[in-house]
Parts: C-alpha cells; sequence; structure tokens
C-alpha cells in the first residue's frame, strides 16, 4: 500500500514529494532565462513548461503506484526526469558524431536502472534526500523566476508601444493593388555569391527580370542584424538610436518591441483600406504583429519549444543540426523545413484573398539550417558532414530560387491591370566566420572591407507593374529603407523625398545603437 501522512503528523521537506516537480520546471526556466535576449513576450515559456509540469506529475504518481511509496517514487521520478531534460545537453557536451547519439541512450539507459535498483532498496537515506532535493530545486526554481521576471519587467518590448506613428497623408488612389513584402534571410548579393560561393546567380536574377521585375544589383542592407533592417524598412526612416537606448543601451529589447508594434507601413495601408496578412515563422520578433488582421505561422511554431525539446530526449527522434556558421544556436531541421514550406504555400494562397491585401511574409531561406538540397529533397547528416557550409548555403538557396519563382508566378496569375506589387529581398548577407565565431564580440568597425561586403550585401528586388521604376527611384544601390517610400510615391501620389542609402555598422553586441555610417 501507498504511505500516508499519520494524522496530526508534521508535514515538512524532508515528508513532501515536490522535487520532481521543480526537477521537471527548472530546465524549461533555466533555457527561457539564458534566452529572454532573444524573446519578445513570455508566450513561448508557457507551453513547454505546461507539458513538462504535466509530466512530471505523471511521473510522480507512476512511480508512486510501481514504488509503494510516494517519497521513493518521488525519487524515482526526479531521477527519470533528469535524464529525460538533460540527454540533450550530455549530447552537446559530449560533442559526438552524429552516430554515436544511440549509446549516449544506453548509457543514459543504464545509468537510469542502476538508480532505480538503489531507489528501490534505500530506506534511511530517502528522507534526507527528499529534504535535500526539495530545498535546491526551491532554490533554483526561484532563482530562475527572478531572473524571468526581472527580464519580463525591464526588457520584453511591449507589444503596443505608447507611441503609434500616424498613417502617411495619402488621398485614396483609384486602385490599390496587392503588396506583397518577402524577405527571404540572409540571401546573399551577387557579388558575394560571385566572390565567396563561386555561385553566378545571374539566371535567377534574368528570370526575375524577364517577369518585370528591377533589379538593385549593388544594394546593401542598412543594417547587419535582422530586427534592425526590417523595423527601419517598415518604417520607412533610418532608426532613432538615442530612443532606442533610452531604458537599455544594449538590448535587442527595445528594436524586437518595435517589430511587434505599431510601424508606418502597415499603419499607412490599414489607413487605406488594406487587411494586414503577416505571415510569420518561429523567430519570434516577426512571429507576429500588433496590426494584422491576420496572422499565419505553422502549427504556432516555437523556436524556444524547439531549442526545449532539442535538449531532451525528444532530440533522439530528430537530432538538431549545428550549422557552422551558427554555433551558438541549435537549429532544428524539421521545424526549419516544415515552416518554410507552409510559408510558401500561404503566400500564395494569399492571392485569392478579396479587396486589397498586404502580404508580410519573413521566410528563413537560404539561412541555416539547411533542409533543402537543390531538388528540394532533404540532405542527410553524413551529406551534411561531407560538404562545406558554402555548398550547403548554395544547395538551398537555389531550391529557394525556385521556389520563389513558382509563387511569383502564381502571384502574377492574374487579369492584367490587376498585378499585384511585388518586394522582393534580404533583410541581412551571410555571416562571414569570424563573425560566426564570436558574434556578440565581433568588432565591425575593425572588419575589413571584404566580410562587411559578404554581411550587408543583399538581394533586392522590386515589381512595380505599369511604372517605369527608374524613373520611381529604384537604383542599382537601392536600399531597403527607401523600397516603400518608391512604393507609396508612385502608386499612392505621396511626396516622400528618398533618403541617402546609407550601411550603418554597429561596433558590437553592446552598442547595438551607436550607428557608424560606412562608405563603400
Amino acid at each position: 500500500m501507498l504511505a500516508r501522512w499519520r494524522p496530526g503528523g508534521r508535514i515538512g521537506w524532508s515528508s513532501l514529494p515536490l522535487h520532481p516537480v521543480g526537477i521537471a520546471a527548472v530546465p524549461v526556466l533555466f533555457l527561457f532565462a539564458q534566452n529572454a535576449e532573444q524573446q519578445v513576450t513570455l508566450a513561448p515559456l508557457w507551453a513547454p513548461l505546461g507539458l513538462a509540469l504535466a509530466g512530471s506529475v505523471a511521473a510522480l504518481l507512476v512511480f508512486s503506484v510501481l514504488f509503494r511509496d510516494r517519497l521513493r517514487g518521488a525519487l524515482a521520478a526526479s531521477l527519470v526526469l533528469a535524464l529525460f531534460f538533460t540527454y540533450g545537453h550530455a549530447w552537446n557536451l559530449l560533442g559526438s558524431p552524429t552516430d554515436g547519439r544511440g549509446w549516449l541512450a544506453v548509457a543514459y539507459a543504464a545509468l537510469g536502472v542502476i538508480g532505480l535498483v538503489v531507489i528501490w532498496r534505500g530506506r534511511r537515506w530517502v528522507r534526507p534526500a527528499t529534504g535535500f532535493l526539495n530545498l535546491a530545486v526551491t532554490l533554483l526554481v526561484a532563482f530562475n523566476v527572478v531572473r524571468i521576471g526581472d527580464f519580463a519587467l525591464g526588457s520584453i518590448g511591449p507589444d503596443q508601444p505608447a507611441s503609434v506613428p500616424p498613417p502617411i497623408a495619402i488621398g485614396q488612389p483609384a486602385r490599390k493593388p496587392d503588396i506583397y513584402y518577402i524577405i527571404l534571410d540572409r540571401y546573399a548579393g551577387p557579388q558575394t555569391l560571385e566572390r565567396v560561393y563561386g555561385y553566378d546567380n545571374e539566371p535567377f536574377l534574368t528570370a526575375l527580370e524577364d517577369r518585370g521585375f528591377a533589379i538593385a544589383r549593388d544594394a546593401w542592407a542598412n543594417y547587419f542584424k535582422t530586427a534592425l533592417s526590417v523595423a527601419s524598412s517598415l518604417s520607412m526612416e533610418y532608426l532613432d538610436a538615442d530612443a532606442l537606448t533610452a531604458d537599455e543601451p544594449s538590448s535587442f529589447g527595445p528594436v524586437f518591441g518595435m517589430l511587434r508594434g505599431h510601424l508606418a507601413v502597415p499603419e499607412t495601408l490599414k489607413a487605406l483600406g488594406y487587411d494586414y496578412v503577416h505571415l510569420g515563422n518561429y523567430w519570434e520578433p516577426t512571429a507576429t504583429n500588433v496590426d494584422a488582421d491576420v496572422s499565419l505561422r505553422f502549427q504556432d511554431a516555437s523556436e524556444f519549444g524547439a531549442a526545449v525539446r532539442s535538449t531532451t530526449a525528444l532530440s533522439l527522434l530528430s537530432p538538431p543540426q549545428q550549422p557552422d556558421d551558427d554555433p551558438e544556436t541549435a537549429e532544428f531541421p524539421e521545424l526549419a523545413r516544415d515552416t518554410t514550406l507552409y510559408a510558401f504555400d500561404r503566400l500564395e494562397e494569399a492571392a485569392g484573398r478579396a479587396g486589397p491585401t498586404f502580404v508580410f511574409a519573413h521566410i528563413l531561406v537560404p539561412h541555416p539550417p539547411y533542409v533543402f538540397d537543390a531538388d528540394g529533397s532533404m540532405p542527410t547528416e553524413q551529406e551534411r558532414r561531407e560538404r562545406p557550409e558554402t555548398a550547403e548555403y548554395v544547395h538551398q538557396l537555389e531550391w529557394a530560387n525556385g521556389r520563389v519563382l513558382q509563387a511569383i508566378d502564381h502571384l502574377l496569375d492574374v487579369p492584367s491591370g490587376q498585378e499585384p506589387i511585388i518586394i522582393l529581398q534580404a533583410d541581412e548577407g551571410p555571416w562571414p566566420p569570424a563573425f560566426s565565431r564570436d558574434q556578440k564580440h565581433f568588432q565591425w568597425l575593425d572588419a575589413t572591407p571584404d566580410e562587411i561586403a559578404w554581411k550587408f550585401g543583399i538581394l533586392n528586388a522590386l515589381y512595380l507593374p505599369g511604372t517605369d521604376a527608374e524613373a520611381a527611384g529604384v537604383t542599382a544601390r537601392l536600399s531597403p529603407v527607401n523600397e516603400f517610400r518608391v512604393v507609396f510615391d508612385a502608386f499612392f501620389g505621396a511626396d516622400l523625398p528618398l533618403l541617402p542609402d546609407v550601411t550603418y555598422l554597429s561596433p558590437d553586441y553592446d552598442h547595438l545603437y551607436d550607428f557608424v555610417p560606412y562608405t563603400r
């Protein structure tokens, strides 16, 4: 029979089987606290934490029944939970080849069996161990909750900033074409592809031109990171460093909050009667936006949820890829692949919506992980190990080129006079090796011209139906900050002068907003 508390007996740390709940909660809380700067809200935390807590209660009940004792059952549950939640960390610490993952699982299983036998036979030490574990996990939970609470109170950007940019004063135009703003993450410019990757992207650029696109062949990003670039593009202004550093001079929090909040481009289009379809991904800062009428995201994909799975024994089912150019970030192949395929499918479906529609689509290719060969198949782990990172990038880019053209052909398959506006661009270029090795401390002001060109050269193409692109302001060096200025001037009669096309370097992560203009 299960052990019971005696009526009137004292209940203390050594008699309450609480530690399994803490054992399950701590890994999730710790991982979130460690990566809080990459979050925008606490929302990604709740699902993994809820599942972990539910699993801990289930394990406690099962082992209490099996061991016919609540305290030894709790110790057994904590052992199994600890092994489950540390497997991925142990794997990463060992840095073993993929084909050795099973051997680590065998070692963990053996350790679990030995531990369960010891607990089954345990007697005198069970209560002291229970008290110690209760105290230890309580302190660990409290420590991580304080860290998360501190970040939530001081660093997470608000979903709705206090200041809402007013819509640009534009009269109602006779025609309101659909507008597609498609960001292909880390898509390099043609010069970088030729010089670094040995790849001639001219056939793709020519195919775009054949469809009516104007190509800014020497375009550079305005900033070195996605959040900065996209926030600037959708504001049609260079970022206000003083405003962003008012509270957090070295945090991405303010610009992450800016991305999720009100921005000039969607505010103006909504004032004109546009529906706003936001096609996000598993990266939280662009997962949604406060102004979106429709937010689409693959099965509520969460990068944090995938990160939690990668640190547990569930990683046996889907080992995470560790791309060569991003060593500090675990990547998740199935999630990345499914999210990308979903994004392209939803992008095409948006063409069937009634009324004028603005579609924002942030698609994470050719950004790693490299989950597409040129033919669309998924490369094996062996293929990835045998090929250099540059080859992996090119394979994924070739697939992306074909899929983009397919989507564009679908969007342009409309009656004459109803063609949409399409902006196809990258937010940033690929990462030079030195930046990949230590992105937080890399000194951009000391970078070589080749490294800067590698990072900032981007794809940039515009489809402006019935408009002379050159007369509208499209030049070889047109940068993202000016693209919606071109669109609003050419199609909606706005009077927005084009800003100088400037690339700003941030010295490093500790000086994100110390923007220094770069002359090339």
